[in-house]
C-alpha cells in the first residue's frame, strides 16, 4: 500500500513529537545523573517505569532543604534513594550521581544494617516517625540520627523523608561540657573537703570546749557542707556514667537480701510517714551486678514510693524472674506521673511538677541514674502511671 501525502505529513509529525519526547527524556535522565532535579519516584521493575520531577515545588521549601544543615533524603519502601540533597551527599562522601537511584543500606556501615531496616519498618507506618542512631559507610564512619516519616501516598506507593543529622559537632560539645563539669567539680571538691574536716575537729573539741550556740553554729555549717560536698559527688558521678567512664564492679548477689537490707535503712522514715511496705520476694534469685549501685537502684525507688504516696499510704515490692531474667517492681499509690512526663523523669536534672513537689527536695538526678545504671548492667526499666493513681517501676535484669 502506498503512503498518501497526508499519511506522509501525518508521519512526518508523529517522527518530531517523538524527537521531542526524547530530547526531554534525555535532559531529563541527565538532570537526575547530576542531581539536579528536586525529586524522582521510580516505579519497580514489574511495573512501567514513571519518573516525575518536582520542577514546580515552592521556591521556599526548595531552598530551604537545599540549604539547611541536615541531609534530607527521600527513599522508598525498600530503600532505594529517590533524592537526596547537598548535604547528605557531602556526609555520604559521595556525588549525587552516585547516590539518586541507589540503595540507602549501600551508604550505612554494614554492621548497623539492622538498625536501618528497623527504621524503614517504621517508619513507612502512618502518622509515626521513626529514628535511629547509626554510622555512615564513609572513611570516618561519621554517627548520625536518622529520623523517618512516611510522606502522603503517590499511586498506592509509600515513600519516606529522612532527615540525617551529624551527631560530630554534638558530640565534641558533649565531651567538652562533660570535661568542663569533671574538672571543675574536681576543683570544687578539694576546699569543701578541707572545710569538712576543720569544722570536724572543732566540733570533736581540737580547739577546746564550744559552747552550745557556737556548736549549734559549727553543726549548722558542717552539714551544710556535707550537702555541698553531696552535689559535688553528683556531679561527678554524672559526668563519668555520660562519658562512658564508669565501671562497674559486678560480683554474684542475693537480690531478696539487698532489698531486705535497703528496707531496713527506710524503716524509721516509713514508720514515721505509718506507711507500710507488702513485699513478695523470690529468695533463689543470683545475679550478677555491683551490689552498691544496683542498691542505689532500689533506695531510688523506694524513697520515691514514700516520698510522693501521702502519709499512711501502702507499696508493693515483688520481686520474680521469668525467661532468665530477674523483675524488680516497685508499685505506689502516690501522685503519679501524667503521660507526657513519663520519658523526661529519666532526663537529667529534671522534676516533674506535681502535688508533693514542692515539699520533697532533690537534684532531679535521682531517676536518671537508676536507668544509667540499670542499663550498665544489660537491663531495661519501664514506667506505668496515671495521675492520682500512682506510679509502677518495672527494672529487668539478666540472669
Amino acid at each position: 500500500m502506498k503512503a498518501t501525502p497526508d499519511n506522509q505529513t501525518h508521519t512526518a509529525e508523529e517522527l518530531s513529537e517523538l524527537q521531542a519526547r526524547l530530547v526531554e527524556a534525555e535532559e531529563t535522565l541527565e538532570a537526575i545523573r547530576d542531581g539536579s532535579v528536586d525529586a524522582l519516584v521510580i516505579k519497580g521493575p514489574d511495573q512501567a517505569q514513571q519518573i516525575f520531577t518536582l520542577e514546580l515545588a515552592d521556591d521556599t521549601y526548595q531552598l530551604m532543604i537545599e540549604s539547611m544543615s541536615e541531609g534530607a533524603i527521600t527513599v522508598s519502601e525498600t530503600g532505594t534513594v529517590l533524592y537526596s540533597n547537598p548535604q547528605f551527599s557531602t556526609m555520604a562522601g559521595q556525588p549525587l550521581k552516585n547516590i539518586i537511584g541507589s540503595p540507602l543500606q549501600s551508604f550505612i556501615f554494614k554492621n548497623d544494617a539492622v538498625l536501618l531496616s528497623a527504621l524503614l519498618s517504621e517508619g513507612s507506618k502512618d502518622d509515626k516517625r521513626a529514628e535511629r542512631s547509626l554510622r555512615l559507610n564513609n572513611k570516618t564512619k561519621t554517627e548520625v540520627i536518622m529520623s523517618a516519616r512516611r510522606l502522603p501516598h503517590i499511586d498506592d506507593d509509600n515513600y519516606m523523608c529522612i532527615i540525617v543529622t551529624d551527631m560530630t559537632e554534638r558530640k565534641k560539645g558533649e565531651f567538652a561540657k562533660d570535661e568542663f563539669i569533671s574538672l571543675a567539680s574536681h576543683q570544687l571538691r578539694t576546699p569543701a573537703t578541707g572545710v569538712k574536716q576543720y569544722i570536724g575537729m572543732l566540733l570533736e573539741g581540737y580547739a577546746g570546749e564550744l559552747t552550745l550556740e557556737q556548736q549549734f553554729f559549727a553543726k549548722t555549717g558542717y552539714d551544710s557542707n556535707e550537702r555541698q560536698l553531696s552535689i559535688i559527688d553528683s556531679i561527678l558521678k554524672t559526668a563519668k556514667i555520660d562519658s562512658g567512664a564508669y565501671v562497674l564492679q559486678k560480683s554474684c548477689q542475693n537480690l531478696k537480701d539487698l532489698i531486705e537490707e535497703t528496707l531496713r535503712e527506710f524503716r524509721p522514715m516509713l514508720t514515721m510517714r505509718k506507711q507500710k511496705v507488702i513485699r513478695q520476694l523470690d529468695g533463689s534469685i543470683n545475679v550478677m551486678i555491683e551490689a552498691g549501685e544496683i542498691g542505689l537502684v532500689i533506695t531510688n525507688l523506694i524513697e520515691n514510693a514514700s516520698k510522693y504516696s501521702p502519709q499512711g499510704n501502702t507499696f508493693n515490692i515483688t520481686l520474680h524472674k521469668k525467661a532468665g531474667f530477674a523483675y524488680l517492681v516497685v508499685a505506689d499509690t502516690g501522685v503519679g506521673i501524667s503521660h507526657s512526663n513519663h520519658e523526661k523523669v529519666f532526663d537529667k536534672f529534671i522534676r516533674v511538677n506535681n502535688p508533693l513537689s514542692d515539699t520533697v527536695s532533690g537534684n532531679g538526678l535521682g531517676l536518671y541514674w537508676v536507668k544509667k545504671i540499670v542499663e550498665l548492667h544489660g537491663g531495661t526499666i519501664d514506667l506505668t502511671s496515671k495521675i492520682h493513681k500512682g506510679s509502677t517501676f518495672t527494672i529487668k535484669l539478666p540472669l
